[in-house]
C-alpha cells in the first residue's frame, strides 16, 4: 500500500482513539505509527541493504515489533494512563493489517520462520518514488490529510478561518465526505467483484478492496467533523488541567 494511504488511515484511527485516550496527542502518534514502517524498511532494504535483501517490508513490518512497541504501550497506559505508545503501536498495526503481511509469512513472523524473503525484488527506491507521485489515489489521500490539517491548527486560528468563511469549511465537509464515500465504496466493489471502476494502479484485489476501505473511513470521519472538534476540544480541555 501508498504511504498517504497508510497515513489516512493512521489519522482516521487516532481520531477514534483520541476520545477514549482523552487526549488529541494520539491522532500525530498513529498517525506517524502508521507511516513509521515503511520510513524505515523502504530506504534501510532498497538502498543501505540493496545488494542483499533489496526489499522494503523487512523488520518493523514484523509482528515482534509490533508486540513490542504494544506491550509498551500498554504498560504505560496501565501505569500512568499515557495512551502515546498505544496509539503508535496502532498505527503500526493499521500499516500492517494494509500491507497485508500475513501473505508473508516469513517476513511477519520473522525471525521464527527464517531469514527474510523478496529478495528477488528488483524494484528501487527511486521506482518507489515514481511510482508513489503517479498513484491517482494517493492525490485523494493528499487533499483527505490537507483537510484533517485543518484540525490541528490554533483553535484561534481555526476560529478566525471559521468566521471569516461563515462556516463555508463546515459545509463543504459533508458533501466531500459524502463524495470519499461513493469513491471508496466504488473501489471496495472493484477489489471485491471485480469491477473495471479504478482510481489506483493496485493490482491485487485486496489491495484495492483495502484502499476502497480507508477512503470510506476517511469520509466518514470528514463528514463528521463538527462531532471530531467538539471531542478535540473536551479532549485539550482535560489535558490543560
Amino acid at each position: 500500500m501508498f504511504l498517504l494511504c497508510h497515513l489516512a488511515a493512521g489519522v482516521v484511527l487516532g481520531l477514534l482513539l483520541a476520545r477514549p485516550l482523552k487526549d488529541l496527542r494520539a491522532v500525530p502518534a498513529c498517525a506517524f505509527g502508521a507511516i513509521l514502517p515503511d520510513l524505515i524498511d523502504k530506504p534501510l532494504g532498497h538502498i543501505f541493504l540493496a545488494d542483499s535483501l533489496g526489499y522494503g517490508r523487512i523488520y518493523t513490518h514484523t509482528l515482534i515489533v509490533l508486540s513490542v512497541v504494544a506491550f509498551v504501550g500498554a504498560l504505560l497506559f496501565w501505569r500512568y494512563r499515557n495512551g502515546i505508545v498505544l496509539a503508535l503501536a496502532v498505527g503500526i498495526g493499521s500499516h500492517q493489517v494494509l500491507d497485508t503481511m500475513w501473505s508473508e509469512p516469513v517476513n511477519w513472523f520473522y525471525p521464527f520462520l527464517g531469514p527474510f524473503s523478496g529478495g528477488a525484488d528488483t524494484t528501487t527506491f527511486q521506482d518507489l518514488v515514481m511510482a508513489e507521485l503517479s498513484e491517482p489515489s494517493e492525490w485523494i489521500f493528499l487533499l483527505v490529510i490537507i483537510s484533517f490539517g485543518f484540525l490541528f491548527l490554533k483553535k484561534s486560528w481555526r476560529d478566525a478561518i471559521l468566521s471569516h468563511s461563515g462556516r463555508f469549511v463546515e459545509r463543504i465537509a459533508v458533501p466531500i465526505g459524502i463524495l470519499l464515500i461513493l469513491v471508496g465504496a466504488l473501489l471496495i466493489l472493484s477489489g471485491l467483484l471485480p469491477l473495471p471502476w479504478a482510481v489506483t494502479h493496485l493490482q491485487a484485489p485486496a489491495d484495492i478492496a483495502l484502499c476502497g476501505l480507508v477512503i470510506v473511513a476517511a469520509g466518514l470521519a470528514l463528514a463528521w467533523i463538527r462531532l471530531l472538534l467538539d471531542g478535540e476540544e473536551g479532549g485539550q480541555g482535560e489535558k490543560g488541567e
